[in-house]
Parts: structure tokens; sequence; C-alpha cells
């Protein structure tokens, strides 16, 4: 099974609320992935994301205070010029 990596602290809030969005700079498909120390998981594409203001309405299941923290992690990780694409990240019923 594909595996998903998270930061420890968004792995606690998937962990803890069942539910994350995140963005990646690779297009996946969906299906179910592994995450480590929490099990199945299911990934959902949402589609591109090319500003902040495309996660005004995602940022409070993100596991980030603010979507322009968010942002700023995002940036951290992919640099400009990059694709982006945003997924929701949805613990299996056990």
């Amino acid at each position: 099974m594909t595996l998903m990596s998270f930061l420890p602290e968004l792995k606690n809030f998937l962990r803890g609320s069942g539910c994350i969005y995140t963005v990646r700079k690779y297009k996946m498909i969906e299906k179910d992935v592994e995450v480590d120390g929490i099990g199945t998981c299911h990934r959902t594409p949402l589609g591109g994301v090319s500003s902040l203001e495309d996660l005004e309405d995602y940022y409070q299941m993100s596991g980030f205070a603010t979507a322009k923290d968010w942002w700023e992690k995002i940036r951290y990780f992919i640099p400009p010029g990059s694709p982006m694409y945003l997924y929701r990240v949805e613990k299996n019923e056990d």
C-alpha cells in the first residue's frame, strides 16, 4: 500500500480529527493510503493550488491556525513555480 507521510503535529491532528487537508507537489489519484501510526486512510484529490486564497476554505482542517501559516509551510517544502495539489485525507473506519 502507498505510504503517505505527515509532520508529527499534523499526524496528531489527523489522529484527533479523523480528517486533514494537505497540499503536495505531486498529482496523485484517489486511493487508500497508509499513514504510519494512523493506519489506512482514504486520499481524495481536490485540484490544483496556485495561491493562498485557494486554501481559505480548507485551512480549518489543515492542522494550521491560519491559511497564511499553512501557506508558509507549503512554501518551505514546495518552491515557487512547482505545481501544487490539494488532497483530503480521511481515516478509514476500523
